[in-house]
């Protein structure tokens, strides 16, 4: 597993069985990051080098956006 860097946003990346994950320094992660009381909280996540790493289907809109908050 190799930690990538997105050509745009600069945000680390890893992509695992056909899932990509993005990288958060800890201060850093969404709001709604292991937050009982969100709408819709994230729940999964791994630790790699330093980040933690959270699904990109955690950051899909209703239209198929990806969007990071």
């Amino acid at each position: 597993m190799k930690v990538r860097f997105s050509s745009t946003s600069k945000r680390p990346y890893v992509k695992l069985n056909n899932t990509k994950y993005f990288g958060f320094r800890i201060d850093l992660v969404p709001g709604r990051f292991a937050n009982d009381k969100a709408k819709t909280p994230i729940v999964s996540w791994f630790n790699y080098k330093g980040f933690t790493f959270l699904a990109e289907d955690n950051f899909v809109d209703l239209f198929g956006n990806i969007t990071i908050e």
